[in-house]
């Protein structure tokens, strides 16, 4: 079906309608305003500079282009929803079952959610976490590295390496955090073929929603009060042996799991029909970046069970590492629900057979 002007402007008024009242009410949040530390540069302020060039550029390209996509705008469908739902010429049984959301609409709604909340928890990161401290941190290791050069020369090569680790890993971590963290603002707070973060479906039942929500902020902070992993420290152990080790192994599962989603770039976006990656470290598990996740639950566990005095504080902090476990469990299952129905996913799926740990799960 071809695409007329009328499509492209219906598309572009009804985005912009959505896009401004989602601006205004995450401007209004609360939740997310408590924290921001620039009153410069915060996500508020990137976010209306996104929505002011959308506005100035948008039509003119999507008139130009007019991508298949506009046939089947979500933001029409949200649109189109409120004035069946307000409509004062239909019955109120019949706007009463037009409560429950068509398909395309349950769609459209749980995408521009993930977007909403997703992208701004990403750019709240990045603007008061991450890229205001970028060029102190690049500074940091280049002063501990300066460093660690005089402790091989003076305590020979081993000590040298061992103090750089236990100095340095909070600051790696860091750094490879902001890398992730930009990929993924990038892959929510976008839509597009040229990038490969076209959202082809999303999870709309209860149990992919919420194992989802419970890992991202605001919705995050409930979990932590029920499922407590948050720790001062990177890892709190005062035994310099173990607390290296722990430092080596919580960085490599980070790196690893940069790399997948460095793999998959943009099409990273949260319950999206991301296609196929083949490459490491997808070529070893399906799910890559939450077997580290997990693993790195399991590393943050390990330095409160030998801190933690209290068997009952021990148990508690167990039970949430299993719990974390299981969140990540079930947003694996629930995305391969969307995965598999993709015919080149399934052939992946019988090449690359286990999800999380292979020849085991």
């Amino acid at each position: 079906m071809e695409v007329t002007k009328k499509d492209v402007l219906k598309h572009y008024l009804s985005s912009i309608l959505v896009y401004g009242i989602i601006l205004f009410l995450l401007a209004i949040c609360p939740i997310f305003n408590h924290d921001i530390r620039n009153p410069y540069f915060n996500y508020i302020t990137v976010l209306g500079a996104y929505y002011i060039l959308y506005i100035i550029f948008a039509y003119p390209i999507l008139a130009k282009f007019k991508p298949e996509s506009i046939l089947n705008s979500q933001s029409v469908s949200i649109i189109n929803y409120f004035k069946n739902l307000f409509n004062k010429n239909i019955s109120l049984e019949e706007r009463l079952r037009k409560i429950e959301p068509q398909e395309n609409e349950k769609q459209a709604f749980v995408t521009l959610f993930i977007k909403a909340f997703f992208g701004t928890y990403c750019l709240s990161l990045l603007c008061n976490e991450f890229l205001p401290s970028v060029e102190y941190d690049f500074h940091f290791l280049g002063a501990i590295f300066g460093q660690t050069i005089k402790d091989i020369g003076t305590d020979g090569l081993w000590v040298g390496i061992l103090q750089f680790i236990d100095d340095s890993a909070d600051m790696w971590l860091k750094i490879m955090l902001t890398i992730t963290t930009l990929i993924y603002a990038i892959s929510y707070l976008s839509d597009t073929k040229f990038l490969g973060s076209k959202i082809k479906y999303a999870d709309t039942t209860p149990l992919g929603i919420l194992s989802c929500l419970a890992c991202f902020y605001p919705f995050m902070l409930i979990t932590n009060q029920l499922v407590p992993m948050t720790q001062e420290t990177l890892i709190p152990v005062d035994n310099n042996a173990l607390r290296i080790v722990l430092y080596v192994l919580v960085t490599l599962v980070n790196f690893i799991s940069m790399i997948a989603v460095l793999r998959l770039g943009a099409r990273v976006g949260n319950l999206t029909n991301r296609g196929i990656v083949t490459g490491f470290p997808y070529n070893i598990v399906r799910h890559p970046d939450y077997s580290m996740q997990m693993c790195y639950v399991i590393l943050t566990v390990i330095p409160v069970c030998v801190n933690v005095e209290n068997i009952l504080g021990k148990i508690v902090f167990v039970i949430g590492g299993l719990l974390w476990l299981l969140i990540y469990y079930l947003r694996a299952i629930t995305e391969e629900r969307n995965l598999i129905k993709d015919e080149k996913y399934l052939e992946y799926t019988k090449k690359v057979k286990h999800r999380f740990i292979p020849g085991v799960i």
